[in-house]
C-alpha cells in the first residue's frame, strides 16, 4: 500500500483541519475522526465547519481560503465537499508553504490558490485511492481522504503519492475568479453567515478605496465603503471589509441577504467612479 512506507511520527504530528458537508446529524464525521484518530492518534483534530451547505463547493472553498492560515505553518487541512464522489475526478493537494491543503479537484482549491503570495506547489494525489483494502462509492471522505491525511501528518510527503502538477491546471468554477476592472466588479457570493451578511469571493481591498460605489444588480442602490459595521448607519447597507479578508455585503444590525433577496452562489455586480 502506498501509505505503509512513509508512515512513521519521526517528526512531531501535525495539526489535521476538518471541513465537510456532512452535518452532525449522521455518523458520517464521527467515522472520520475515528479514522484519524486511529491511523495519526498524535495530531489534534480542529473543526472548521461541517455545516457547508450539501454540494457547496463555493462555500467550503471560502471557509477554507479564509481559515488555514490560522493553523500551525505545518498543518494539513483536509476539506471534502464531493458531489463527484464515485466518478473519476482527481484528488489534488496545495503545499502553501508548509501547510497542505487535500481536496477533491473540483475547484474547492481556487479561493485558497488565488489570494495566497506564498510559494505554491501542487501535486495530483488520485493514485490514493488505490491504498486502502477496501473503498466505499460514495464515503472518499472516510475511506480515501482520511486516511491520506492522517498520513501526510505524520510526515508523509504528497509526492510519494503522485505526481507534482502546475497549480493552473487544477479546476476551476465561474466563481473562482472575479472580474474587477476600472470602475465596476463582478463577484459572486460564498457565504451567507448567521446575522445576513453576504461575503462575496472580492478580496477585502480589492477594490481600493471607492467612491461613488453602488450596487447594479441583483437590485440598484448606493453603499457605504466601510471597514466596520459602524461606519453605517444601523438598518443601511454596506460593502464591508470582512474579518475572513473578503467583501461582505452588509446591513447593520439588519439582514444582507433579505434587504438584497440574495442566496448563496448568486453573481453580484458594483460599480463606482472610476
Amino acid at each position: 500500500m502506498i501509505f505503509s512506507s512513509e508512515k512513521t511520527e519521526t517528526r512531531p504530528p501535525r495539526t489535521i483541519g476538518l471541513i465537510t458537508d456532512f452535518g452532525l446529524t449522521d455518523p458520517y464525521v464521527g467515522q472520520i475522526k475515528a479514522v484519524l484518530a486511529r491511523k495519526a492518534p498524535g495530531c489534534q483534530v480542529v473543526d472548521i465547519s461541517h455545516g457547508v451547505a450539501p454540494f457547496n463547493v463555493a462555500q467550503a472553498g471560502f471557509f477554507l481560503a479564509a481559515s488555514y492560515e490560522h493553523f500551525p505553518k505545518d498543518a494539513v487541512i483536509l476539506a471534502v465537499v464531493d458531489p463527484g464522489v464515485g466518478t473519476d475526478r482527481r484528488i489534488a493537494c496545495l503545499e502553501i508553504g508548509n501547510r497542505m491543503l487535500v481536496a477533491p479537484d473540483n475547484g474547492l482549491l481556487s479561493l485558497a490558490l488565488n489570494r495566497t503570495w506564498s510559494e505554491v506547489r501542487a501535486f495530483d494525489l488520485t493514485r490514493a485511492m488505490d491504498a486502502p483494502k477496501k473503498i466505499s462509492h460514495t464515503f472518499h471522505g472516510r475511506d480515501v481522504f482520511a486516511p491520506l491525511a492522517a498520513w501526510l501528518a505524520l510526515g508523509g510527503r504528497p509526492e510519494g503519492v503522485g505526481p507534482e502538477m502546475d497549480p493552473a491546471d487544477l479546476v476551476t468554477q465561474t466563481w473562482s475568479h472575479p472580474e474587477v476592472e476600472a470602475g465596476r466588479a463582478l463577484g459572486h457570493v460564498v457565504h451567507i453567515d448567521r446575522f445576513g451578511n453576504c461575503v462575496l469571493n472580492l478580496e477585502a481591498g480589492s477594490l481600493g478605496t471607492p467612491d461613488g460605489l453602488h450596487m447594479e444588480s441583483p437590485s440598484g442602490g448606493p453603499l457605504a465603503y466601510a471597514i466596520k459595521y459602524a461606519d453605517m448607519p444601523e438598518g443601511e447597507p454596506g460593502l464591508l471589509e470582512g474579518s475572513q479578508g473578503f467583501l461582505e455585503l452588509a446591513v447593520n444590525q439588519r439582514s444582507a441577504a433579505k434587504r438584497f433577496g440574495l442566496s448563496m452562489g448568486d453573481p453580484v455586480e458594483l460599480a463606482w467612479e472610476a
